[in-house]
Parts: C-alpha cells; sequence; structure tokens
C-alpha cells in the first residue's frame, strides 16, 4: 500500500499514518503466522525422516540376523510387508501436509478473510499432484473460489498507471525559440502570433 494512493483518496496526513500502521500490523501478523507453519512443518518432517533413519537402521540389523533362520526370515519378510505399507501411510501424510500447506499459502497471498472457511467450499478435486510430489491448479482453485464467494476475500487494490513524465527538451535556444523579425515571418507565422500575444504583434506590426 502506496501513501500516493491514500493521498488520492482523500485521506490526510494523520488518517494515512493509521491506515500505514494498521496495515503494517496485519502484514506482520500474516508473515508471523506463515513463518510459524514452515517451522511446524518443517518439524514434523525432520521427525518423521528421524524415525525412518531409525527404523531403516533396526531392519538392517534384523536380517543379519534372520539370514540363517527360515523362522525369523519369514517374521522378517512379514515386517518388511508391514513397513512398506507404513511408508506410502507415512508418504501420504507428509503429502497432505504439504498439500494443505500450499493451499493455505496461496490463500493467504490471495486476501482469504478465513483459510479454513474458504476451503470448505474449495472444488479440491480440482488441486492434483504430480509424480514429484508438487501440487497442481491451487490458483485456478482458488479462482473458483473467489467468484463463487467473493466476500470471503478481501479486495486486492489495483495500482493506477502513473502518466508518463513530460520530458522537455534541455540544452541551448535553437533559431526556432528565437523571435524573427515582422519582415521574416509568414503570413501564418504572423497570423499565429496575432492570435497568441495580440499586445506583441500591435507592437510589431502597428508602428
Amino acid at each position: 500500500m502506496e501513501r500516493e494512493f491514500l493521498e488520492k483518496q482523500g485521506l490526510n496526513a494523520d488518517q494515512i499514518s493509521t491506515v500505514m500502521a494498521q496495515y503494517g500490523k496485519d502484514i506482520n501478523g500474516i508473515k508471523s503466522d506463515y513463518e510459524a507453519k514452515v517451522s511446524d512443518l518443517s518439524g514434523k518432517v525432520e521427525s518423521l525422516t528421524g524415525q525412518v533413519n531409525e527404523r531403516d537402521k533396526q531392519i538392517k540389523e534384523l536380517g543379519n540376523t534372520a539370514k540363517d533362520n527360515a523362522d525369523w526370515k519369514a517374521k522378517f519378510d512379514e515386517a518388511q510387508k508391514t513397513i512398506a505399507e507404513k511408508d506410502k501411510e507415512m508418504q501420504a501424510q507428509i503429502l497432505a501436509q504439504k498439500k494443505d500447506f500450499t493451499i493455505q499459502q496461496a490463500l493467504t497471498k490471495a486476501g482469504a478473510y478465513n483459510n479454513k472457511a474458504v476451503m470448505a467450499i474449495m472444488d479440491m478435486d480440482k488441486i492434483s499432484v504430480d509424480d514429484k510430489g508438487n501440487i497442481l491448479n491451487v490458483d485456478d482453485a482458488i479462482k473458483a473460489a473467489q467468484d463463487a464467494f467473493p466476500q470471503g476475500f478481501k479486495v486486492q487494490e489495483k495500482k493506477e498507471a502513473k502518466p508518463a513524465p513530460n520530458i522537455v527538451p534541455t540544452g541551448n535556444a535553437t533559431s526556432e525559440t528565437v523571435e524573427k523579425k515582422p519582415s521574416e515571418m509568414t503570413l501564418q507565422e504572423q497570423n499565429d502570433l496575432y492570435r497568441k500575444d495580440p499586445q506583441r504583434w500591435s507592437q510589431l506590426f502597428d508602428k
């Protein structure tokens, strides 16, 4: 938000300062909430990664023990099957958290008043995930929600285009800027001078 925009709305200096201060608080609040969510998500991923590493270490030790024992090998194979299923669940959990975080981040950027309320009316089927775990079509789903529920979003300010600066050439005056003698003027130039400056025309021609 720019002071110039607020000035154009007719606000005085005190009102502008109040609006800018409140706007700063809102932005800082959004930033803090965003950083907290990033930290929380990073912590969960770190914890899950640590659990996987510890589990893989135990599997390796168990595999070495079970090599020469058929009974142990059967248990080991069953354990591996269970672990593979748990891995799928864990990956799905991480992906769900990533998807939720991506959507909430995009909603905050779009100016949603309440992310959860907007997510409740969003068509989540529009949002997909590719083979690399990238979340797709989030912006399209949010645009559809904005069209269906515009009151759930802050009005986005449109910056007014500033007029192009009027560049005035500088430098020494050319012959065109120097007033000609009456005898050197064309009839058109005389008429132009009469229209622009009748008094000067009289000084030159009424002698």
